[in-house]
């Protein structure tokens, strides 16, 4: 059945073109059923529409030879062969089958690529076809995506995936909606037509879509008629236009023009100045304004707007022109035109019409004003920003843009202090009015490419960052932002030669080397990545975020013994914590040990993250708890769906992105906070020098970060004895240890999939898989695999989480150096949760990294019947497949040194009936498991808390202690 399923997913990719989708869902299923008939034959089918001939013929030999009964596949077999020039072959293969009784046509040379039609691919037959219910379900999903990618601002791939949806459903109504949207979002009515049409059609009770399609008609038919010269008609129906869409720049823009034609150009030029002020970038438009302004006779204003338009970078034969004729027009009395009957565009703000009674337009009157009266103010404005005097320049920036809203200087100051200042959602808003007025400005584009790859919108950073670098080829800090949006889209190699490009412009950066090195990190490339987040520290001694990303890289590396690890935790400690000691205040909290606790959370991640998944369980029970008041903190750049969920469990939520770590020690002081705890550690979007400065009487981390912050001010490190065992982890914290039954709980993904039986049993190999990131796998992780691979003959294995750009670093050279072909191996790139806990059904069993395990990775396979065998570290990363295993009872999956690992590895691949029964009951096992329970894990915290408390109320230091788990109560 989960062949089936497979298959059904695979077949609606492929017809509706999605190939990337539907190539790894039947290669999922030939590495299970290597001659399953219908995979091969469809996989032989899409390499032929992707031109790629010679790499089908396999496939569909294959499966004629699986379901030689079949006429159609060897026809499609025979017009292949024919396609890649094998006429003999073709022949002989058309023969062999006559000679089956198949009616086969005869063989054409003339055969032409085109000839084998996506029709080609079987249809799901109507007793295999899913059911409604299912439908529905799968609709649902695409829905629930869109949504997020909505939600997190990235509208490029939730227009491509509504794009699909219409494709797979073309009678749900909300994938056209979707595109209608992307589409009126570009100002593009004509590309919105269709969709709106089909949306209509679905939704005609739907007002609002039906005044988007009226607009939509009266472009459509405005144009024509414009073409064929009936002005007046034309200009009405760009009016309708404009009475949906007041800022529409292409209607204002036609309406100017036919104002220009009927010799009104008094008329058309609030018409065009619209049509300017929502497209600043048009040469056309520019071209025709200051055509309506030497028509109207005011030269002057047009000599202001060429100015102004030039200094846009706009140039071209229109412009030169222009230039001609306003130099013969400025020797002649010129004759000023009637304003007639052409109505007039409305004001922007009917309520605050134009004090000015200046006949020049608002754009050219404001540029000229500007140039002679407010340069002074412009020079003051720049000196306070330049000065350091950010938050002033913030105010006098808000106060030019109200007086000169034309005016570029003061938008760009307002949106780069803000920047500055990390108030990136402020920043947003205000970027468009800057770059609507200086669209090629460098630091505008800086700042946008900046702010846009903070919110998660990467399509659109990239292409502002693209455009910076075109404007400036050799600005430094636009290849490092570049590198990190390539970072962020999985393009890894790209992004390492636009990192060291930044550091080859500018050596005496701290950021450039920082930036590379987290690329190098994600490559697996650790001794490296170190190597640059010290040299960005040589740089600059006080870069937080290098000694951030250095402890977090030496964590992963085996190359850094725990003890070096710690050495360098406590050495960010006595360079941030050391000064800030004397300042730490007295906390007059209420020491009665029983009342009411308010509890701070502080971090990065409220939002779709591995730290939010492991939270909202526990928050779920917390935040009912009448003994406990919830506070957040969120430094979190990325608002999202999660972010409003978790947002309605908390009392009080207060967001401190961009805000000093002064400022927010004084946050937690003045809401009386109790325990102030830590859910990051030295991970992206820390505030660990918020905790440096000891704001709250007791502080403790949690989750984050598997490993201590080497602070003295936090005073524990939440965990359960699997992941930190008592004593012998000791000497690597600053922390005392609080033990929960288990450190957190894990919450199966609700898209999740069925458990499905055991791989091997129908494949007759195992199979084993990695799920963990690139960064994980070293050189001697390859070398161990390789050992299990080699002891297990004819075993194969599938590594997920692959850079989304194809790129595999050097794990098929490390693997063939061990003597593994790259044929044992399948990898798949990053993708959807489904799809990747999907991909668990071809494994039989896990197999680790070290030193740093995997605790998400190894849960979400447990949940899908996939035990993973680890091989524990010397540090507490290393100890997180043990931890999951431990809790699950699986100790026989716990191996205690390289050789151990191989035998074990060995001894399961032999006893499938265990590992069947295994996986058939694991759901069962770990749904027994604390770790598994979100109520277990919130009653541990609720009472760690209250232990914390009480120590602090009676005046005791911290010590470790463990929260036991309550047995349940047995009914009589």
């Amino acid at each position: 059945m989960t062949t089936d399923a497979d298959l059904h997913h695979a077949v609606s990719h492929h017809q509706a073109q999605r190939f990337p989708e539907a190539e790894q869902l039947y290669r999922a299923i030939l590495l299970s059923e290597p001659e399953h008939p219908d995979a091969n034959h469809n996989l032989g089918i899409l390499t032929l529409q992707t031109r790629e001939i010679s790499e089908g013929l396999p496939f569909l030999k294959a499966a004629v030879a699986s379901s030689p009964e079949r006429a159609e596949y060897w026809a499609v077999y025979i017009e292949a062969l024919v396609l890649a020039g094998q006429l003999d072959e073709a022949q002989r293969v058309h023969e062999q089958g006559l000679q089956q009784g198949l009616s086969l046509a005869p063989v054409s040379p003339l055969t032409a690529p085109d000839s084998i039609p996506a029709d080609s691919i079987p249809a799901v037959t109507p007793q295999d076809e899913p059911g409604a219910g299912e439908l529905s379900a799968l609709a649902d999903e695409f829905v629930a995506t869109v949504e997020t990618l909505s939600a997190k601002g990235l509208h490029d791939s939730a227009e491509a995936l509504a794009r699909q949806m219409t494709e797979t459903f073309p009678d749900h109504a909300y994938g056209w909606v979707i595109l209608v949207h992307a589409y009126l979002r570009r100002g593009d009515l004509a590309g919105a037509l269709v969709p709106l049409e089909q949306a209509t059609n679905l939704l005609p009770q739907d007002a609002e879509l039906r005044r988007h399609l009226g607009a939509a008609e009266a472009m459509r038919d405005a144009l024509a008629l414009d073409e064929r010269g009936d002005f007046r008609e034309a200009g009405k129906l760009y009016q309708a236009v404009l009475g949906v869409y007041p800022e529409h720049p292409d209607a204002n823009h036609k309406l100017g023009v036919i104002g220009i034609r009927i010799l009104q150009p008094d008329a058309a030029i609030p018409y065009l100045e619209r049509a300017l002020g929502s497209d600043p970038n048009q040469l056309q438009y520019w071209a025709n304004y200051i055509d309506a302004l030497l028509q109207s006779g005011q030269l002057k204003a047009a000599w202001i707007a060429l100015e102004m338009a030039q200094q846009r970078g706009l140039a071209g034969p229109a412009i030169e022109k222009l230039i001609g004729i306003m130099t013969v027009v400025s020797t002649q009395p010129t004759n000023k035109v009637a304003r007639t009957e052409l109505p007039q565009a409305p004001s922007p703000n009917p309520t605050q019409p134009e004090k000015s009674t200046d006949s020049a337009p608002k754009a050219a009157r404001r540029g000229a004003v500007t140039a002679k009266l407010d340069q002074a103010q412009i020079n003051a404005l720049g000196a306070l920003f330049n000065n350091g005097r950010v938050e002033e320049a913030i105010v006098s920036a808000r106060e030019m843009t109200q007086d000169f809203p034309d005016q570029g200087f003061g938008w760009k100051v307002l949106v780069v202090a803000l920047h500055r200042l990390g108030r990136y959602d402020e920043a947003l808003e205000h970027l468009p009015s800057a770059q609507r007025i200086w669209p090629n400005d460098i630091d505008v584009l800086q700042i946008m490419a900046s702010v846009l790859e903070s919110k998660g919108r990467h399509a659109e950073a990239e292409v502002a960052c693209r455009r910076l670098l075109e404007l400036s080829p050799n600005r430094a800090e636009g290849f490092r932002i570049l590198s990190i949006i390539l970072q962020a889209t999985g393009r890894l190699d790209e992004a390492e030669q636009t990192g060291r490009r930044a550091m080859e412009l500018d050596p005496n950066s701290s950021y450039a080397p920082c930036t590379l090195g987290v690329t190098l990190m994600q490559q697996g490339r650790l001794l490296e990545g170190i190597a640059m987040f010290r040299r960005a520290l040589e740089i600059d001694e006080n870069f937080e975020m290098a000694y951030n990303n250095l402890v977090f890289c030496m964590t992963h590396s085996e190359e850094s013994p725990p003890a070096e690890v710690f050495a360098e935790s406590r050495r960010f400690a006595e360079r941030f914590e050391t000064p800030l000691k004397p300042n730490w205040p007295p906390h007059t909290n209420s020491r009665d040990p029983d009342r009411k606790l308010r509890i701070g959370f502080i971090s990065g991640d409220f939002c779709r993250h591995a730290v939010a998944s492991f939270l909202e369980p526990v928050l779920t029970h917390l935040s009912v708890d009448p003994n406990l008041s919830l506070h957040a903190y969120s430094n979190t750049y990325l608002y999202d769906s999660t972010s409003e969920r978790l947002r309605e469990l908390f009392g009080q939520w207060r967001t401190v992105v961009g805000v000093p770590d002064e400022q927010i020690a004084e946050m937690v002081r003045a809401d009386g906070i109790d325990i102030l705890v830590d859910l990051a550690g030295h991970t992206a979007h820390n505030r660990l020098l918020t905790l440096a400065r000891k704001p709250a009487p007791v502080q403790a981390t949690w989750i984050g970060y598997p490993g201590t912050t080497g602070l003295d001010a936090v005073d524990y490190f939440l965990a359960d004895r699997h992941w930190v065992p008592s004593g012998q982890f000791s000497s690597q914290f600053t922390e005392k240890i609080a033990y929960l039954p288990a450190v957190a709980p894990f919450e199966a993904d609700k898209l999740c999939p069925p458990v499905n039986g055991l791989p091997a049993l129908r494949n007759g190999y195992i199979t084993f898989g990695s799920f963990n990131r690139m960064d994980k796998l070293r050189r001697d992780v390859i070398a161990l695999w390789a050992r299990v691979l080699r002891e297990v003959p004819n075993s194969r294995m599938v590594i997920g989480a692959m850079p989304r750009d194809g790129s595999l670093g050097e794990l098929v050279e490390w693997f063939a150096e061990e003597g593994i072909v790259r044929e044992r191996l399948d990898f798949h790139a990053r993708s959807s949760v489904p799809v990747y806990l999907q991909t668990h059904h071809h494994v039989d069993f896990c197999l680790d990294s070290f030193p740093f395990s995997g605790l998400t990775t190894a849960l979400h396979s447990l949940w899908m019947g996939v035990p993973t065998l680890t091989l524990p570290g010397q540090t507490v990363p290393g100890r997180s497949g043990l931890t999951a295993m431990s809790h699950v009872g699986l100790e026989a999956f716990v191996a205690h040194d390289p050789d151990d690992y191989v035998r074990r590895a060995a001894h399961l691949a032999t006893d499938l009936q265990s590992l069947a029964a295994l996986r058939a009951n694991m759901r069962a096992r770990c749904e027994r498991s604390p770790m598994f329970r979100a109520d277990v894990v919130a009653d541990s915290v609720t009472r760690a808390l209250r232990t914390m408390w009480r120590r602090w109320c009676e005046g005791l230091p911290a010590e470790s202690f463990e929260v036991p788990e309550v047995a349940e109560e047995v009914s009589a």
